[in-house]
């Protein structure tokens, strides 16, 4: 785990183009939400824009758990968007929900990709830092990114290759 202090030194901008967009996954504590949008992307030179809310829910379509009171787990998570200032697209609008279920693997986000397509290049360099798994035409970093490519998570095919 890092410190707010580690991520914040994290050189993000030497990363992004003149458009870019950040998402950074986000618990709902006070300290963590305000260490997104005071520190974090002002380090990097960003712009808060917007916070969408990954609402999580069973199979039937109920939440996974009460809403509660402010010191249980919730059954949403944010994603915080901040920008470069000269952006070229539209950015995300505010208090978006993503609703799915959540994977059996801890902590496995879902996917954004079709979610944010329409503020994003019809072809995107995209990057996640921290990634838990690959996507297509993402680049992945993190220390857990091909733990789910293990050989056993897989049923054996039938087919054999064609040539």
């Amino acid at each position: 785990m890092l410190y707010n202090s580690e991520i914040e030194k994290i050189p993000i901008s030497n990363f992004l183009k003149g458009s870019g967009l950040v998402g950074v996954w986000c618990t709902n504590a006070p300290s963590h939400i305000e260490a997104v949008t005071e520190q974090f992307f002002k380090s990097w030179g960003l712009k808060y824009v917007a916070t969408w809310y990954w609402m999580k829910v069973t199979q039937g379509g109920e939440a996974i758990r009460p809403f509660g009171s402010q010191t249980e787990k919730r059954p949403y998570e944010r994603i915080m968007f901040g920008c470069s200032g000269d952006r070229r697209y539209k950015n995300p609008p505010p208090d978006m929900c993503v609703v799915s279920v959540p994977s059996a693997i801890h902590s496995q986000k879902p996917p954004l990709v079709e979610v944010l397509q329409e503020y994003l290049p019809d072809q995107p360099a995209c990057l996640e830092l921290f990634a838990r798994y690959l996507l297509p035409g993402w680049t992945s970093l993190g220390n857990q990114v091909i733990d789910l490519q293990h050989l056993s998570l897989y049923e054996p095919s039938l087919r054999t290759p064609t040539t």
